[in-house]
């Protein structure tokens, strides 16, 4: 009898058809026609070859010779098929397709090991569907049949039992159970005999357990297992194991556009994404919205799209029938273990979170738990799929199971339950913050206004950990902080403090931007609260915030708030920074006459207060002053002063920062060899600093003055060293691309600099800074 394949082929080709014709002639996949042709199966099902006919348009006389060279010849024995038909429109996949392929057909099965490929995800997510579709691709390899069976795991009813499961598979394979008393060991060694010498894939879907499917596994290395299952199975024996993702982006676009069909999805490709988005790549939600969208031809991606995005109950948008995302959900939870019971019970309070990632400490704060026990809790729905952990101690939630949390969690909770959940994370943020501060960044003023129970709800943790704390966690502080400013007195009376005990953490990563929302929305809380001492702290932190982002305006009329506010008085060194800063920002908004009085003051007080190191501080301004009024000699004999008073300090942070204030100074003035010297020195005390913003800076600035002086190479390589230092942090790495594209433009390599001005203009755009209009004035002009 001919192979298949080569039938198949022979016709298509005389019927003049390409594969993807035939697919849409006989409603067969491209897929499968190309699996068949290619005899990767060889014995499709009866419906099939009716469609392959139907496509292909044979005579009774052609197909009964398809037929034939497509039926299986059958022994004595059973033989069962027992797979579900493989989905139409399966896509993507295609790395776990190829994963599970090869663990398949690789040498394993010659070396006496049973291959068992064990597929775990959250409901929706396409386990069952990827397990049947590889099945059928490897199907030709056992040629004593496919078994399924439907463990009931999760789902309407209690899961089945092993010795069901166990009768059920040897009724399908021809073998008599015998008597029903016959204990599980006893069933599973006939089934294990049954099979022992057969070459037959087992497929068991929707598993409960370990326990349940250790009886059902074969004895054989004939045989090969598919198991399924919403849990973890890491105990299964010698099992491969692979956890199911979301769909990628382009994968999920081609699932919802095979469902929908026509052109609907390709021809509105910005909504469709938005679709893909809101359903989270989920591919239970993408064929019930595609399925809503099909069944309303007048319906475009845009409507459907906003009715998502809007709301209230998204979930209400991704039911169809009996088939529904909320109760994949549900059954998820109703199918968790009498030991998972507490943790179902914290699942649905998880959603008194908003954030996008939740640490460990959070979730604790929240639960109103111990740490450990919190721990248990979320491993636990981990195992379960309900929650995913990218890091350790720190957890994810889909979207789309994030938004049936919160749905639960407001039925299950009262608004004073709530609110009281809500103050014990940020009294954990407060805690945080005021612990990182008072580390090395407690003045008179903080030192007063700080009160003990603040540090309270925090951990004791090194200055680096806090850093590395907070950069993971700072977008959901600022984000849990702006609904406080918008939530009851308790919550709004924390704000202020939260953002002025992060102050130095914003300086010290250069996260400016986030140190100017956080504290714009902690002035507007503070009009309900009126703090006096945060009516100095958060406008004198907002002003060096603007002014590090370059909003030098804005810095000006924040630090003059400072200066008006009335128990600013009660603290004199304050006032002396608060001059000093005033005169730093005035100078850099050009303002150089109104910055002379607040320098002198700033200095005759720091010299009053015999505070060197500030002293220091308001000479380096003074002297750029100087320097900005061509008053070269006292801008020399400032700065000279000032790099004085540094080395005194034996801190090679303060020098360091001097000589580049200095090395700055003297390059805008176009001193430029005497700002190469101090920036050189800067660079070398800045190597035992330990601060890479600061060298940063440093690598910054010598690119910059090495460019004015026309060497392009040096000025690249410094330029260079910084961008990847700063890599990641958005605002001083749009500021060094920039550079860099000045100095690739000077070395006449004008595609790179478009390059590195696009990039730069890119970040800027996507936070909102007002540097957008230099850069696209600079773009222009190479387009010009």
């Amino acid at each position: 009898m001919s192979e298949f394949g080569a039938v198949l082929r022979a016709f298509r080709r005389t019927a003049g058809l390409s594969q993807e014709q035939l697919a849409e002639a006989s409603g067969v996949s491209v897929e499968a026609i190309k699996t068949l042709e290619a005899g990767r199966r060889r014995h499709p099902r009866p419906l099939t070859l009716d469609l392959l006919g139907d496509g292909l348009g044979l005579t009774n006389e052609q197909r009964a010779e398809l037929v034939a060279a497509g039926t299986r010849v059958r022994a004595m024995r059973q033989i069962p098929e027992q797979l579900p038909d493989d989905l139409q429109d399966f896509s993507g996949r295609d790395e776990q397709v190829a994963d599970i392929e090869k663990l398949f057909t690789s040498g394993d099965v010659r070396q006496g090991v049973v291959v068992v490929a064990a597929i775990a995800g959250m409901g929706g997510i396409g386990k069952t569907a990827l397990g049947v579709h590889v099945a059928h691709r490897v199907a030709d390899r056992f040629s004593d049949g496919q078994l399924y069976l439907n463990l009931r795991g999760f789902g309407p009813g209690p899961p089945m039992k092993a010795a069901d499961a166990l009768g059920r598979l040897m009724s399908s394979l021809g073998v008599q159970v015998g008597d029903s008393s016959s204990s599980v060991d006893e069933l599973a060694a006939r089934y294990r005999s049954a099979l022992a010498g057969r070459r037959v894939l087992v497929f068991l879907d929707n598993a409960a357990s370990e326990s349940q499917v250790r009886p059902l596994l074969p004895g054989t290395s004939t045989c090969a297992v598919i198991v399924t299952s919403r849990r973890s199975l890491s105990g299964l024996p010698g099992a491969t194991h692979l956890a199911l993702d979301a769909l990628l982006e382009q994968e999920a676009l081609q699932l919802l556009d095979q469902v929908v069909s026509g052109r609907r999805i390709r021809s509105d490709p910005l909504n469709a994404k938005a679709i893909v988005r809101l359903c989270g790549g989920l591919p239970l939600a993408l064929r019930i919205a595609g399925a809503r969208l099909a069944a309303q031809p007048d319906s475009t991606a845009a409507e459907f799209a906003e009715r998502l995005r809007t709301s209230r109950r998204k979930l209400d948008e991704l039911a169809l029938g009996d088939v529904d995302v909320r109760t994949s959900i549900e059954v998820s939870l109703s199918g968790a273990t009498e030991q998972a019971a507490r943790a179902v019970a914290a699942f649905r309070l998880l959603g008194l979170f908003e954030g996008e990632e939740l640490d460990l400490r959070v979730a604790a704060r929240l639960l109103d738990l111990p740490a450990t026990e919190t721990e248990e809790r979320l491993e636990r729905l981990v195992d379960l799929h309900l929650l995913e952990t990218p890091a350790p101690r720190r957890y994810h939630m889909h979207d789309l199971v994030r938004s049936f949390v919160r749905e639960t969690t407001y039925e299950l909770t009262t608004d004073e339950e709530r609110v009281a959940a809500r103050v014990r994370v940020l009294r954990f943020y407060l805690g945080m913050a005021w612990r990182f501060r008072s580390t090395r960044f407690l003045g008179p003023m903080t030192t007063d206004w700080k009160e003990v129970d603040w540090t309270e709800d925090g951990e004791n943790l090194s200055y680096a950990q806090y850093l590395q704390w907070f950069d993971e966690q700072i977008d959901e502080i600022i984000s849990a902080a702006a609904r406080a400013a918008r939530g009851t007195l308790d919550e709004q009376v924390l704000v202020a403090r939260i953002t002025i005990g992060l102050n130095p953490y914003f300086t010290n990563r250069r996260r400016t931007y986030d140190g100017v929302v956080l504290s714009n929305v902690a002035i507007a809380a503070e009009e309900s609260v009126g703090d006096p001492i945060a009516k100095v702290m958060l406008p004198f932190d907002l002003s060096v915030q603007y002014m590090l982002a370059g909003s030098y305006a804005e810095a000006i009329v924040q630090i003059t708030a400072a200066l008006a506010a009335p128990r600013i008085a009660d603290y004199p060194e304050m006032q002396m920074m608060a001059q000093a800063y005033l005169a730093d920002f005035l100078e850099r908004a050009g303002r150089y006459e109104a910055a002379v009085g607040p320098a002198l003051r700033a200095t005759a007080a720091a010299q009053e207060f015999g505070d060197a190191d500030f002293e220091g501080f308001c000479r380096l301004v003074a002297g750029r002053i100087a320097g900005r009024q061509s008053r070269f000699a006292d801008q020399t004999r400032e700065f000279e002063r000032a790099a004085d008073l540094a080395r005194s300090s034996a801190d090679d942070t303060d020098l360091m920062m001097a000589m580049t204030m200095i090395g700055a100074s003297y390059r805008e003035a176009g001193r430029l060899d005497e700002a190469v010297v101090c920036l050189e020195q800067g660079r070398m005390h800045g190597a035992g600093a330990g601060n890479d913003f600061n060298a940063a800076e440093i690598e910054e600035e010598l690119g910059r003055t090495r460019l004015a002086l026309g060497k392009v190479g040096m000025a690249e390589q410094h330029l260079l060293v910084a961008l990847e230092i700063v890599r990641g942090n958005w605002q001083p790495e749009a500021r060094v691309r920039r550079f860099l594209g000045d100095v690739l433009l000077a070395a006449g390599r004008e595609g790179e600099a478009r390059i590195e001005w696009q990039q730069a203009f890119d970040l800027l755009v996507r936070h909102g800074a007002p540097q957008v209009t230099e850069l696209r004035a600079l773009l222009d002009g190479l387009d010009g």
